[in-house]
């Protein structure tokens, strides 16, 4: 019969603990150029600043052809802090930054298009819906859950009693 040692600094040299990383949004964008020089701005600073793509993932996942916020600016977990700091004191000197989408109620610059989730097949159903236009799509914030259209429309200018100007009633 064999001996089965459960002693567990025997296990711990064949698998060490790693603290595990999780990459962290700091900055979104439509388009890749803003996002590359927002990276290369963080990696002079020491970061290891990374632009995630996640153009197919919303073309064959969500059936979203015309991909928005898709250009992620990441960081490590660890470095997030940081990383927040140096793009707030860039914010007037850096003109890529003008171009981040942030969310309207928190500021945050973690956000998903179109809203539904990627992390289940249960998302596959609704981003098919928003596909055919039954279900408007729309940015979603992941620090706050506030969710706003793509496109604002303007408020048409009223008149006294809140009726559109130019108006008439036949």
């Amino acid at each position: 019969m064999e001996n089965f040692d459960t002693d567990s600094t025997a296990r711990s040299n064949v698998f060490p603990a790693l603290p595990m990383e999780q990459l962290i949004t700091v900055a979104t964008f439509n388009e890749r150029e803003p996002a590359d020089q927002i990276a290369a701005r963080l990696k002079q600073a020491g970061l290891d600043a990374e632009v995630y793509d996640e153009s197919h993932e919303q073309k064959w996942k969500l059936f979203n052809l015309h991909p928005r916020a898709h250009m992620r600016v990441r960081v490590h977990s660890s470095e997030e802090e940081r990383a927040h700091a140096i793009l707030t004191e860039a914010k007037g000197s850096e003109p890529a930054l003008a171009q981040a989408i942030q969310c309207p109620e928190c500021g945050s610059s973690r956000i998903e298009f179109p809203q539904f989730s990627r992390r289940t097949l249960m998302g596959a159903l609704p981003a098919a819906l928003a596909a055919t236009g039954v279900i408007a799509q729309e940015y979603y914030c992941e620090a706050c859950h506030f969710t706003w259209p793509p496109e604002t429309k303007p408020e048409p200018e009223l008149d006294i009693l809140n009726w559109p100007k130019g108006t008439r009633v036949p």
